[in-house]
């Protein structure tokens, strides 16, 4: 009888719990995605990666082969990942961002998920508020790149891990789905790695078992085998590993390091400030002052918080170990070491009241800097020009240039080798006056853009050689388009 009476309560509160996840999960996913539409629908190429990732896709359109006919320098898992969402978007101009405006989304609720299982309802809405609206992930999320889709699949890879506690007999599909995430991620970006490592630990804590986690890393490394084998492994490792780790070093160590500290100042003021908050209020309570704040080890459902407090701090110094020791640290790499922080700022926040004032005084900032992804502008000027002139190209026409989103934009891509016109391929000699001259001797391509000095500008003779192919100079500011009158698109 009292069995049976303490069951119904317990299963009321169940029931209750997981309508309240629902809710949560689907609110903040509508609020993920409305953040990053504008992004999506954004009429110019927001960043670099953005254009060079769609003129990918529109080389896969094409029938061209990640690594074998398009240059892929991330891991074999994300250009297959941007093939499906251009395809579930339609194969649109704005198709390609599909993945992105997704893996937004997947973070957001992947990081209450997390959140969820180690602290309060409130709290865990908090942590998913500051992941979703900060505006490293918004570059990353919004534009097409490879570390939102890393992110994403990593931090789900946490809160597969943590769900394992809902099982009461150990499941070996916990550590399937675990090594799933968890390598997926991984074969997309390497500084994903302290994420899934966590998840890892994660594993290991929740089920008592080494073998969860023995399994889950041999799944992952299926992941990258079975993932990199179609394309070729020594191709693979070559264009996704080595070219980075080649790559000449941008930033001291010191310098990389302050390069964090002003990105997450910039970007985030409002996980910097919350993260800040809930470390005095955690402070205080250890010295005894201010309001008794809610021990998490004080419910017996949730993990000890010195533990919680172990696994995200770990996860995040890993992560800031990776960016300092990589050789070209760009500032899209930083947004790796959000969600740690944010989840840390949401195991103890101060009082509401104060933390509502203190991110409301900082939010104008956060628009400030961040405004351009919340809000973009289209091409303008000299710029919007170009773009217009390229759309004047016959369609199907394949325009090479040293920033592909201006091509993108008007409808057009380059061959799949040159969808990466990074400095980097220059100064390795992968693209040289020689090979980008050829790859403009295809009647299939119509035109060749040259915008900055770093890039193609910096090929010697090159207006030469393309005047002996057909093309004639039209100069847009510091633009100038080789563009051909005869070519067969």
């Amino acid at each position: 009888m009292t069995a049976t009476a303490s069951a119904g309560p317990a299963t009321a509160r169940d029931g209750t719990a997981r309508r309240q996840w629902r809710v949560d999960a689907l609110v903040l996913g509508v609020i993920a995605l409305l953040l990053r539409l504008p992004a999506f629908f954004a009429t110019r190429s927001l960043v670099f990666d953005d254009g060079v990732f769609a003129a990918s896709a529109l080389a896969m359109r094409r029938g061209e082969l990640p690594f074998r006919d398009v240059f892929s320098s991330q891991g074999p898992v994300f250009l297959p990942l941007v093939w499906v969402g251009d395809l579930l978007g339609l194969r649109t101009l704005d198709a390609p961002r599909v993945l992105s405006v997704a893996s937004g989304i997947v973070v957001t609720v992947a990081a209450y998920a997390c959140a969820r299982r180690v602290t309060s309802r409130g709290n865990a809405l908090l942590a998913a508020a500051l992941v979703t609206t900060s505006g490293s992930i918004l570059w990353v999320t919004g534009p097409i790149n490879a570390d939102g889709p890393s992110i994403a699949l990593s931090v789900l890879a946490i809160a597969l891990a943590l769900r394992a506690r809902d099982h009461v007999a150990p499941l070996l599909t916990d550590a399937l789905w675990v090594g799933l995430a968890g390598g997926a991620a991984a074969s997309i970006k390497a500084t994903s790695v302290p994420a899934v490592l966590a998840a890892g630990v994660v594993l290991i804590l929740v089920r008592r078992r080494f073998r969860d986690a023995v399994v889950a890393a041999l799944v992952a490394g299926a992941v990258y085998l079975v993932t990199a084998a179609p394309w070729g492994l020594e191709r693979v490792w070559d264009q996704s590993f080595r070219y980075h780790s080649d790559a000449r070093r941008l930033n001291s160590r010191p310098s990389a390091a302050w390069k964090v500290v002003v990105t997450l100042w910039e970007r985030d003021p409002l996980v910097v400030l919350a993260l800040a908050a809930a470390v005095v209020t955690a402070l205080l309570a250890w010295a005894g002052v201010g309001r008794r704040v809610e021990r998490v080890s004080d419910v017996s459902t949730r993990p000890p918080i010195r533990l919680v407090v172990a696994v995200l701090s770990g996860w995040a110094l890993l992560v800031f170990a990776i960016l300092l020791w990589e050789p070209a640290l760009f500032v899209p790499h930083i947004s790796q070491i959000v969600v740690p922080l944010a989840l840390l700022a949401s195991l103890r926040p101060p009082p509401w009241p104060f933390l509502a004032a203190a991110l409301l005084v900082a939010t104008p900032f956060w628009v400030a800097e961040n405004d351009s992804i919340i809000w973009p502008h289209g091409y303008r000027g000299n710029e919007a020009a170009l773009v217009a002139r390229l759309r004047e190209l016959p369609d199907g026409a394949l325009v090479i240039s040293d920033d592909p989103g201006y091509a993108w934009r008007a409808g057009h891509g380059p061959p799949g080798e040159l969808a990466d016109p990074s400095f980097q391929r220059i100064e390795n000699g992968q693209i040289t006056t020689g090979s980008l001259a050829r790859a403009a001797a295809s009647r299939e391509v119509c035109g060749v853009v040259v915008s900055s000095p770093q890039h193609f500008g910096s090929l010697p003779g090159l207006p030469t050689r393309l005047t002996a192919e057909g093309y004639r100079a039209e100069r847009f500011g510091s633009i100038t388009l080789y563009r051909r009158a005869r070519c067969r698109a």
